[in-house]
């Protein structure tokens, strides 16, 4: 039995009495998850910056995502980029014997030059990961198509055959881009259609047209060569673009890994429990529970009678 005026005494033997049951119960849970605290509000001024770092974790994650998908694309254009300047280049050898030499009807310029275009319109229908990387934004597109491609088609200006014709290109004029960083969204797309490519495929089919054995026509093969001369010199650059495109998504990568790692190391230093130090608070508050409630049980059980004894 209390009495009223030691009554609020009492109550806060018990308040304190709580809070230290509490206090050592989420001690324990920390000493064993090894956590400060199971949720947020447990972290008390620190609640913010852990959000905050967690957030950043985040949007970290969702750039190199983007960043390893970009690289992927990337590496794959450069690759397909690369044959297409072996095959300029033989292509141009080719036209120069044929041009040169007397027995240039036995080379089968045409059979070869045609087989040249076949495997530039496959490097340029590249598929990487269901997506169609030279046709701009329609990524469902093969973006060259041969069937009826002809270069001097009157649609395409034979009186001037210099002028550029990319009539088999079926995709559009958008350029890829991804966000690689908060401030930073990266154009990397090249379509079938850029000049350098336009210039083979043009230069190519010219060498098919004007290399048929018993019709060779030597202006028309002279073009050819012009053309795909300028394709040996243009691609080097496509490639050189493709190249650059890669050392700055390098760079904001390693930007973000940095970043990363001190928000990681945050969010340790902030969820992650002295485990050696919580466990002498545990023990502490153990003795002092176990005493509080010796003391309140002795307490309850006092009466005048026996106060008297």
């Amino acid at each position: 039995m209390f009495r009223v005026s030691t009554f609020g005494t009492h109550e806060l033997s018990v308040f304190n009495a709580m809070q230290t049951q509490k206090r050592l119960q989420d001690g324990q849970i920390a000493a064993v998850t090894g956590f400060k605290s199971q949720d947020y509000a447990g972290f008390n001024v620190d609640t913010r910056r852990l959000l905050s770092m967690e957030s950043t974790v985040a949007r970290i994650d969702s750039y190199q995502r983007n960043i390893e998908t970009t690289e992927r694309r990337l590496k794959a254009m450069e690759t397909n980029v690369a044959q297409l300047h072996d095959i300029a280049s033989e292509a141009n050898k080719l036209l120069v014997n044929a041009l040169n030499a007397n027995d240039g009807e036995d080379l089968q310029l045409h059979v070869r030059a045609e087989k040249m275009l076949e495997q530039v319109a496959g490097l340029l229908n590249l598929k990487h990961e269901e997506r169609y990387l030279f046709a701009g934004a329609r990524t469902d597109v093969e973006p060259v198509d041969l069937t009826a491609y002809d270069p001097t088609d009157p649609a395409y200006n034979p009186a001037d055959p210099t002028t550029a014709n990319a009539g088999y290109y079926n995709g559009d004029t958008a350029v890829l881009s991804g966000r690689v960083d908060e401030s930073m969204t990266l154009e990397y797309g090249i379509t079938a259609a850029e000049g350098s490519f336009e210039n083979l495929i043009r230069g190519l089919q010219l060498a098919v047209n004007g290399g048929v054995p018993g019709s060779l026509d030597r202006a028309t093969l002279e073009q050819s060569l012009d053309l795909i001369g300028d394709a040996v010199r243009d691609i080097p650059d496509v490639r050189g673009q493709i190249g650059a495109n890669l050392s700055t998504l390098e760079a904001v990568k390693d930007k973000h890994a940095q970043l990363k790692i001190y928000a990681d190391e945050t969010i340790v230093d902030t969820e992650q429990a002295d485990v050696a130090a919580i466990m002498t608070q545990v023990t502490a508050d153990q003795v002092l529970l176990e005493t509080s409630y010796t003391v309140t049980s002795r307490l309850s059980q006092l009466s005048l009678a026996n106060f008297l004894r």
